[in-house]
């Protein structure tokens, strides 16, 4: 198996999901609240959030795959190095056409296509002010975070065990304590300085929020993500039942 085929094996799943996905979003995201204004007398806005289920369900889909595409990919010969590569790049081509579907479909529902009922992105549209390709690589950027998240838990999920994984996932929750009691003992010049990194990171400025400085971050973010993931993938091995 060569990388283009296990790409298009991917990409295909992938799209197959995407399409269920939609599917269900379309009918508990759509439809149940369409049903709730016919038979409600209030005549207020309903707003169903199209971004954070995409992102969820990105995030799942990467896990997934991970683990599953793996056993099947190093069976075929693919090596640790292209099988990490078609999971990334199935990912990226998934976010794009994921983030534009889901632009083109909230555009649809903001007109007067259907009276009080819309589709909102309001974390998207706080930094990108309306602006449809800045909303685009906004949200591509994000379900490639999720993504980029996805993949990194479905390898340490694989890769570590036992007490090793309980220790990891201790520590990760044991960060926002540490941060917390930083703060505290650090006194008021801490904490304002904690809260200048913050708001720089997120791109709060005094003015309103700025996208490049979140881009910037967000990136950060995907990159530490997939240094890590390779890094855990490289000497993965193929876990069995009666092993």
């Amino acid at each position: 198996m060569k990388f283009k085929t296990a790409l298009r094996y991917r990409v295909i799943y992938q799209v197959r999901s995407l399409a269920i996905y939609f599917g269900f979003y379309a009918l508990f995201g759509i439809l149940f609240p369409l049903i709730g204004l016919l038979f409600s007398n209030d005549v207020n806005t309903v707003s169903s959030d199209a971004v954070i289920p995409c992102l969820v369900f990105m995030g799942i889909l990467s896990f997934l795959g991970m683990n599953t595409d793996f056993k099947l990919f190093i069976q075929n010969g693919l090596s640790r190095w292209t099988i990490f590569l078609v999971n990334f790049v199935s990912n990226a081509i998934l976010s794009l056409v994921g983030s534009l579907a889901v632009l083109v479909l909230i555009k649809v529902f903001s007109g007067n296509f259907i009276s009080h009922f819309q589709l909102s992105m309001k974390l998207i549209d706080v930094y990108a002010q309306g602006n449809f390709f800045m909303s685009w690589l906004l949200f591509f950027i994000l379900l490639m975070l999720s993504g980029s998240l996805g993949l990194l838990a479905g390898v340490f999920n694989d890769r570590i065990d036992g007490v090793k994984k309980l220790i990891v996932l201790l520590l990760l929750l044991m960060i926002p304590i540490l941060l917390g009691t930083i703060a505290q003992l650090g006194g008021a010049p801490m904490r304002l300085r904690m809260l200048h990194i913050l708001q720089t990171m997120v791109g709060y400025q005094s003015t309103g929020f700025t996208v490049l400085p979140l881009l910037l971050t967000i990136s950060c973010f995907v990159g530490i993500n997939l240094g890590l993931a390779y890094l855990l993938n490289k000497h993965r091995e193929i876990k069995r039942v009666n092993a």
